[in-house]
């Protein structure tokens, strides 16, 4: 995020001219927060605070198994503006739920720094273990047994046709004006 310093320069003017000697730091900063409100175009939202010679990028990867139900992946790109080479000059991986990888991601992509970072928290092997919880799974082995898998997948579709009115996933594509199987129902 950057802020327009040029707004808010003016605004301080508008300040200091409109209430000489009268503005407490209180008031000053009621009027600065107000105005800033008023006007987010003087915050960038997509804006580097601050350049520097690190980088970071992100590149989700597709997870095609149930862990993707609950989690994002990807890697952090780590850029080194003195390297000419115009590649990462080193990555990380990320595994994050749904609800926190937008942020993470937005978050990485706005800092610049002079000094490269190092993040270790967690483990992909909870992340999978929670995830399996969350599925009603007893633990991350079953969440990868293909017929755990197919049992989950038959019951997720049998809620579905439920929610549609059907007795059950068969029941939805046998019955289905949409899914009629080659069956001219006219």
């Amino acid at each position: 995020m950057k802020v327009n310093r040029q707004d808010v320069a003016f605004f301080i003017k508008n300040i200091r001219r409109n209430w000489p000697g009268e503005t407490s730091d209180e008031q000053f900063v009621e009027h600065l927060c107000t105005y800033m409100e008023m006007n987010p175009s003087c915050v960038e939202m997509q804006g580097k605070a601050k350049r520097g010679r690190f980088s970071y990028h992100t590149v989700g990867y597709g997870v095609m198994s149930l862990f993707g139900e609950k989690y994002r992946m990807g890697r952090v790109e780590v850029f080194d503006s003195e390297n000419s080479g115009g590649y990462q000059v080193h990555e990380g991986i990320y595994t994050m739920p749904h609800e926190a990888a937008s942020q993470f991601e937005d978050f990485i992509e706005s800092i610049e720094t002079d000094l490269p970072i190092n993040i270790e928290i967690g483990s992909h092997n909870w992340c999978e273990e929670e995830c399996a919880k969350s599925l009603g799974f007893k633990d991350d082995t079953e969440m990868r047994d293909p017929e755990k898998v197919k049992e989950y997948r038959r019951k997720k579709n049998d809620e579905f046709a439920m929610k549609q009115g059907y007795k059950d996933w068969d029941d939805l594509t046998a019955n289905s004006k949409w899914l009629n199987n080659g069956k001219d129902k006219t």
